[in-house]
């Protein structure tokens, strides 16, 4: 366990940017451990756009433990567990949903604090071009530390097609091929090519639409709960692994639609995914094998946040009750 004095750093390499969080090792253990567990970390940074200023970065935490949920603030670090990001909130804050705190950031790196959340708005947020913000994360103590005890061994069969462990490799690699630089994929995407031709009229917004909507939902929304329901005594693996082809490939297949959005490689990992739920033996090989497929899709959709044209916001502004009152006040005139 961390010591209560622990911190951890988050830089900016080329942009002379950091600041320092003190990590909650009582309050928060279950997080903190697996938080130090992926340290060092090199993510990237991106900005919510509905819970006001904070800004976040990829992980490949898969956090199905205790929690110390408490309101946003200010100076906190918490852990979207569905999303698998860390976040810090540098301002204003409007969502009021509760955070999964594990950190604080140090009182004398607020003022910095706030100047990178102004400058990862502004770079991945209100620009037509969006800027690649790379982001390290680091602590003194984690480089002696071990991945919890939860990875069950398992042999390969001799021949491995199919096998859970086999697909799990494969779907690794995927993560660590997408998880820095942007994927060819993405790059077509983001350029207008779509090789299925999707998007009515000859254009491809709707595209983006869809895409960042269907990843949001089938990861952090549809397959974190799985992990959680796996958990559940109650649940047999037979009923697990219905209920989740279910949801994602029976009758519509969720990956198969993904890769006419132009994510080529989805459909053939989901399928991967899908034939590998028949070779597994208990439910925490379900929990290995569906957390490796998790993080590759959370990742696929933080990269198609990254591209989405969020500038076109400006075009959308907020309205005041007095300013909505102003206006019914002109158009009453009007009609007298």
């Amino acid at each position: 366990m961390a010591p209560s004095s622990a911190t951890i750093t988050f830089n900016l390499p080329g942009l002379e940017y950091s600041f320092r969080a003190k990590l909650l090792a009582d309050e928060n253990p279950d997080v903190v451990q697996q938080v130090l567990v992926q340290l060092p970390l090199k993510s990237v940074l991106g900005h919510v756009v509905i819970a006001g200023e904070t800004f976040w970065a990829p992980t490949r935490i898969v956090h199905l433990g205790r929690n110390h949920m408490v309101l946003r603030h200010l100076g906190a670090v918490y852990l979207n567990a569905r999303g698998q990001s860390i976040c810090i909130t540098y301002g204003t804050i409007t969502e009021s949903a509760k955070i999964n705190k594990f950190a604080e950031v140090f009182e004398e790196d607020l003022p910095k604090l706030k100047e990178i959340g102004k400058l990862v708005y502004q770079q991945t947020v209100t620009q037509p071009r969006h800027t690649l913000m790379e982001v390290h994360i680091s602590s003194e103590i984690c480089s002696h530390l071990k991945p919890p005890e939860n990875q069950p061994v398992a042999a390969l069969p001799p021949s491995p097609k199919g096998h859970w462990l086999a697909v799990k490799s494969i779907i690794e690699e995927e993560i660590d091929r997408v998880w820095l630089k942007e994927p060819a994929e993405i790059q077509k995407i983001r350029w207008g090519v779509i090789d299925s031709g999707a998007g009515s009229g000859g254009q491809y917004f709707t595209v983006l639409v869809h895409l960042e909507a269907y990843l949001m939902v089938v990861g952090g929304d549809v397959m974190s709960r799985f992990l959680k329901i796996a958990q559940y005594e109650e649940t047999q693996l037979p009923t697990l692994n219905r209920i989740t082809k279910e949801f994602l490939v029976e009758n519509f297949d969720l990956f198969e639609f993904m890769a006419d959005l132009g994510l080529e490689n989805m459909s053939k990992i989901g399928q991967l995914y899908s034939n590998a739920l028949e070779t597994l033996a208990t439910k925490e090989e379900y929990i290995q094998l569906t957390s490796a497929m998790l993080t590759y899709v959370n990742r696929m959709h933080r990269w198609t946040y990254f591209i989405f044209p969020r500038h076109l916001g400006a075009a959308f502004p907020k309205r005041t009750p007095a300013e909505v009152r102003s206006f019914s006040n002109i158009v009453t005139a009007g009609l007298n």
